[in-house]
């Protein structure tokens, strides 16, 4: 079972299209589930076999899930807290996650998308269209949730209907065990369970949804940096990278359709800590010397090295408050002016994570004359 810490920090064949058939119920009270974390209880509960959580999980390993439909009951509160079903978990940190915001109920992110690697949760490089979404949570009350995995897309559907559609999932394919849970920050007023879980299902056919109206995919632009060389990750204090750093272990590895490189995929975290620093670096060969814009997203921090020099460092560090900002990794985060030598110029950044997401993206909105080679 992952460690309830891991809660914190945050199969089958391609079936056939069908709604037809009960799930097999996997009731609570069967000994088949694995609790962890200090708060979480299997309880009775307004006549219901339930799980109550407040800070914890509950795993079900004898199910493996790859394509199907998985279903339940879910009651939540108004406080703040993070609402989870995990499925298509691999291994000890590989898995794909729908997660729900009660505290943010009606707002654009009250239901989240992410993939995880490394028990690393990577919300903070999936958001917008696919990834997030505006539901509206009514506390208190038993609310239907149904999990539609096909192949490389799934679907949420809260309260019957449709929540979050999403075109392509980010996460390794395979089957694996399910995991329902909760996490309430340490501050947060009030005590007592912020979810009950009861009436879980689960079955391999996949249960109709209107694929079309999933969000399109939108090419983020001919100057899209598509493949970068990774070196092995180093310890660093993520806000203070002074020179050009010596990294060994160099790999080519390709980016999403999206333009995006998560890290945690690629890169081995140091052991023992958390916080993660790792360089990536490409050759820009221009045609001719002058000044070049790169607009740069990275998840948390990220300093640029130009040809050995820096040139620029940006933090995008999540915070609840003083400043109150998200961390999410976006196009717009920076936009940097650089002075490209004729020929060769290597550009390198060094990218580090606090907390939610480990990643780096870049492009130059005007190509023309340039090249780029991951190496």
């Amino acid at each position: 079972m992952r460690t309830w810490a891991a809660w914190i920090l945050l199969g089958s064949a391609l079936t056939t299209p069908s709604a037809a058939g009960a799930g097999k119920p996997l009731p609570f009270s069967d000994g088949g589930w694995t609790l962890g974390g200090p708060g979480s209880a299997i309880v009775a509960f307004d006549g219901r076999d339930s799980l109550a959580v407040e800070t914890g999980a509950a795993e079900r390993r004898d199910v493996s899930f790859g394509d199907g439909t998985l279903e339940f009951d879910v009651q939540v509160t108004r406080r703040r807290s993070f609402v989870s079903v995990w499925f298509r978990i691999l291994d000890e940190g590989t898995r794909e996650e729908f997660y729900l915001r009660p505290h943010k109920s009606s707002l654009p992110d009250s239901v989240q998308y992410a993939p995880a690697y490394q028990d690393q949760s990577a919300w903070q490089l999936y958001h917008g269209p696919g990834a997030t979404n505006a539901i509206a949570f009514e506390p208190g009350v038993w609310t239907h949730v149904k999990v539609v995995v096909d192949g490389t897309r799934a679907a949420l559907f809260v309260g019957g209907a449709p929540a979050l559609i999403v075109p392509r999932l980010a996460g390794k394919a395979g089957a694996g065990p399910i995991a329902l849970g909760a996490f309430t920050p340490a501050a947060t007023p009030g005590s007592g369970p912020v979810a009950r879980f009861a009436n879980v299902t689960v079955k391999p056919e996949v249960d109709a949804v209107d694929w079309a109206a999933a969000p399109k995919a939108v090419d983020p632009g001919p100057g899209t940096i598509r493949a970068w060389a990774v070196a092995t990750a180093f310890a660093s204090s993520p806000r203070a990278v002074p020179a050009r750093p010596e990294a060994e272990g160099w790999k080519a590895v390709g980016v999403e359709p999206q333009g995006l490189l998560p890290l945690d995929r690629y890169v081995t975290r140091p052991a023992g800590t958390r916080e993660a620093t790792a360089a990536a670096r490409v050759h820009v060969v221009a045609a001719q010397a002058g000044t070049r814009v790169l607009e740069l997203g990275f998840s948390d921090v990220a300093t640029v090295f130009l040809n050995g020099r820096p040139v620029f460092t940006g933090d995008a560090t999540y915070s609840f408050d003083r400043p109150r900002r998200d961390g999410v990794i976006g196009w717009d985060q920076a936009r940097l002016y650089l002075p490209l030598v004729q020929g060769d110029n290597e550009l390198l950044v060094v990218v580090s994570d606090v907390f939610g997401g480990w990643g780096l993206m870049g492009r130059f909105p005007d190509p023309e004359g340039l090249s780029i080679d991951a190496r």
